[in-house]
């Protein structure tokens, strides 16, 4: 059974973070994508949307898909980046591929 839930844009702070979620497709900033999407997180978290829910929400979607398009997001890319984390935590030096914009 599939579990579903409505994202409901009469409701001003879906709303808000619906428009912002679409307007940052064409941002490349990666500090005010982020800044913005925390903002908008916890603004709906307030507006009783959490758990699951916002997990999903389609803002959320939205963003996500923005910063793994942003960061050339691939599996392989991600299993080196948690590579990399985990000897950055041991004090080790890492080197890591930068793919420009």
């Amino acid at each position: 059974m599939t579990t579903t839930a409505i994202a409901n844009g009469s409701n001003e702070v879906e709303r808000k973070a619906a428009e912002d979620a679409n307007q940052v497709q064409d941002a490349c900033n990666l500090v005010a994508i982020v800044g913005c999407w925390h903002q908008h997180l916890l603004a709906l978290h307030r507006a009783g949307i959490g758990g699951d829910n916002l997990i999903n929400h389609p803002t959320t979607l939205a963003f996500v898909s923005k910063l793994n398009s942003l960061c050339r997001m691939t599996t392989g890319r991600e299993m080196a980046a948690l590579d990399a984390i985990d000897k950055l935590q041991n004090r080790e030096a890492v080197e890591y591929e930068v793919i420009p914009l």
